[in-house]
């Protein structure tokens, strides 16, 4: 229990009779109402049951909490006479939960189930509210736990995709125990919390394992580009030293660097098989730059470059053409076509690309604006598990992902949802103009769970009816 829980409870509550209380200059013109009749609180509870046993209807005008309390007034004035009323503290108690109902609403999708089953919560709410004032204060307060369980399974930052359908059958079947049994006794909440909170658990443990797999798989992506840079610097800085025929570069460029990728995926940069790659590159390059004719071909040469082909998903023909050009003084071969070798290679898919994907690094990015910029570089500083807010829609609705993990080798950064599922896969580029003009934001204030974030707004809004001077209530 919070230290003071009960005191603050109080104060709360006096805030709300303050609040609510709304005399006039003129007041003492009005003619003397009776005297109200305060039913006692067995009474009360007594209403409320009856009540909590009338099923809502799901899908209909959902009723709020001063609609209960209206009708729990209708009952008992039925049963008490016209002046019966409740007691002043469990009116304040109605209208504080008033409150703090709508103040949850604020925070869920008008559509989501769940918005239904706090509806469905009302009463067995209201009665351990008013059986236990700490109710509002109490962190681990059983009803204060379910209701915020049930209200963050609709959250409007969720979209559908991002709420378990196994949970929201859990969240009903809890709410219809506590419908069902409870009468009082504050542990028909905790027992249907804990069913909820174990699937939490076994939630929380399965999206990690999915989030794992997802950032093994980009892991993987940023050692291949790793490995294909490496490969393209290594060509370059050979073409650009020994200056071999512009076909036979084309071929190191594109074929047989996707041998040396390979390599360096498998063997890394210090094993002796990438330095056997490297030998027969600056072999390659020897012979080629020889005048046609100068010498013969390298037979070795050939096997060596047409089973590493090979190895990386060339077909036979294709593999001995480009074996016997890289092997041949000058790059020629009379036994095949240039150009419709030229044209299989541009058809033929790189190592580890899509077939019916762009190679991004042929695209250069626009010239970022300042503002971008500004964005790009905080990016790029980011602790993986950030949380972001996406605008999905031109009325503002939001998504909440979270950034898993981004590579600045590859610019590409990973999101996954709170089940752990893969939902997005930007560039930062991409992502920093989407921030520098509002579309994205991080979300960076501990806004705590849901329930919270809507007493603490229940309370400003006490103090500011009331006119006090707002207080940090954390």
């Amino acid at each position: 229990a919070v230290p003071g829980g009960a005191a603050l409870a109080a104060q709360a509550v006096g805030a709300s009779a303050q609040a609510v209380a709304t005399p006039t200059e003129n007041a003492f013109l009005a003619p003397e109402a009776p005297p109200a009749l305060a039913v006692p609180a067995d009474a009360v509870h007594a209403t409320l049951a009856r009540l909590q046993s009338q099923a809502v209807a799901p899908g209909g005008a959902r009723r709020s909490m001063a609609d209960l309390h209206n009708a729990l007034l209708a009952q008992v004035r039925a049963e008490h006479g016209a002046q019966a009323s409740l007691t002043v503290k469990d009116s304040d108690t109605f209208d504080l939960l008033d409150m703090l109902y709508g103040q949850i609403q604020r925070e869920v999708r008008p559509e989501a189930l769940a918005a239904d089953l706090l509806t469905r919560l009302q009463v067995p709410v209201a009665r351990a509210a008013l059986s236990d004032p700490a109710f509002f204060v109490r962190d681990q307060h059983p009803a204060r736990e379910l209701l915020n369980a049930v209200a963050e399974a609709g959250a409007n930052w969720l979209g559908e995709e991002d709420v378990d359908p196994q949970l929201v059958q859990k969240l009903g079947h809890a709410v219809d125990q506590v419908v069902n049994e409870y009468d009082g006794d504050v542990a028909v909440f905790d027992t249907a919390n804990e069913e909820i909170q174990q699937h939490f658990r076994a939630l929380a443990h399965k999206a990690e394992l999915a989030e794992r797999r997802h950032v093994e798989a980009a892991r993987g992506k940023e050692r291949l580009e790793a490995a294909k840079q490496q490969a393209s610097t290594s060509i370059e800085q050979l073409c650009a030293q020994a200056a071999p025929p512009r076909f036979v570069q084309a071929l190191l460029k594109q074929a047989w660097s996707d041998v040396l990728t390979l390599t360096l995926l498998r063997n890394g940069e210090a094993s002796p098989q990438w330095q056997q790659r490297q030998h027969e590159t600056a072999r390659i390059a020897e012979v080629t730059c020889l005048a046609p004719g100068m010498a013969e071909r390298d037979d070795v040469l050939g096997q060596q470059v047409e089973s590493a082909l090979l190895q990386v998903g060339y077909h036979q023909d294709e593999a001995a053409a480009i074996a016997r050009r890289l092997s041949t003084p000058g790059g020629e071969d009379d036994s095949s076509s240039r150009t419709e070798l030229t044209a299989r290679l541009r058809a033929r898919t790189r190592l580890g690309e899509q077939a019916d994907a762009s190679d991004p690094r042929k695209v250069a990015p626009l010239a970022r604006s300042t503002a971008e910029d500004d964005c790009y570089r905080q990016l790029r500083t980011l602790p993986f598990g950030t949380w972001f807010e996406f605008t999905t829609n031109q009325q503002g609705d939001v998504r909440r992902q979270r950034l898993s993990w981004y590579s600045l080798i590859t610019d590409n950064a990973l999101f996954v949802n709170q089940r752990g599922q893969k939902v997005g896969e930007y560039s930062l580029d991409a992502l920093s103009r989407l921030m520098a003009h509002g579309q994205v934001r991080i979300v960076t204030e501990d806004k705590g769970r849901l329930i919270d974030r809507a007493w603490q707004a229940t309370l400003r809004t006490l103090r500011s009816l009331a006119g006090s001077p707002a207080e940090n209530t954390e």
